[in-house]
């Protein structure tokens, strides 16, 4: 998913922000922790290991993703490869698809959590819906207007196959429910109400994007 988020700025009697997208009960699954993420995110290793992004139209983005049976080693190498591929983006999400690869392994990393879920599912959404500016790495240049609910459960496995359950509010629900869209073959751009609510980026714009691009 792509973005622009702004951060919060935070005073020195202010606690930081809670994550908008968060691990519930006890569970601790495999994360993209700090070590991680500086190797993964490193100059040299992203111009190693990115992948180009697939655009709207290319078939495997459009198409259900299937279920991986692939090893731990191998689950991570293709991890490492998806965030490498986001960063050089500058996505806060990324689904396999999105670099050509068919399998429902999607990750999920607003406000730097880091979550990796392989075969997630929507569990419970709000009631409650806002209109919201979305945007795609695989659609470029391009946003729309469309409504997203406010809250969202997602379940999934770690790499370790260890079941847990993510949260997500605001823009963490928009990132959750958009990177699961593409495990099924669905873009936002698909949920439009009408191609009158997709608008293209001007220059002077901030491209907001869900399912692909950073703070």
């Amino acid at each position: 998913m792509e973005t622009d988020l702004s951060r919060e700025t935070e005073t020195e009697d202010e606690r930081p922000p809670e994550p908008r997208i968060r691990v519930l009960r006890n569970a601790k699954p495999w994360r993209i922790d700090a070590s991680r993420r500086t190797k993964w995110s490193s100059d040299e290793f992203v111009r190693r290991h990115a992948l180009e992004i697939r655009q709207v139209g290319d078939p495997v983005l459009h198409a259900p993703a299937k279920k991986p049976a692939l090893s731990k080693k191998e689950l991570e190498e293709l991890v490492a490869r998806m965030f490498a591929s986001m960063v050089a983006a500058r996505g806060i999400g990324i689904a396999a698809p999105q670099i050509g690869v068919p399998l429902r392994i999607a990750i999920m990393d607003v406000d730097e959590t880091g979550f990796v879920c392989i075969d997630p599912k929507v569990a419970e959404v709000s009631e409650e819906v806002e209109e919201t500016s979305e945007g795609c790495l695989s659609v470029r240049g391009f946003y729309g207007m469309l409504e997203r609910p406010l809250g969202v459960r997602i379940s999934a496995t770690d790499l370790n196959g260890k079941k847990f359950v993510i949260e997500g509010d605001d823009v963490g629900a928009q990132c959750l429910l958009h990177e699961t869209d593409h495990l099924s073959g669905m873009l936002y751009i698909d949920r439009l109400r009408s191609r009158e609510d997709l608008h293209v980026v001007e220059p002077d714009e901030t491209e907001e994007v869900t399912a692909s691009a950073s703070e």
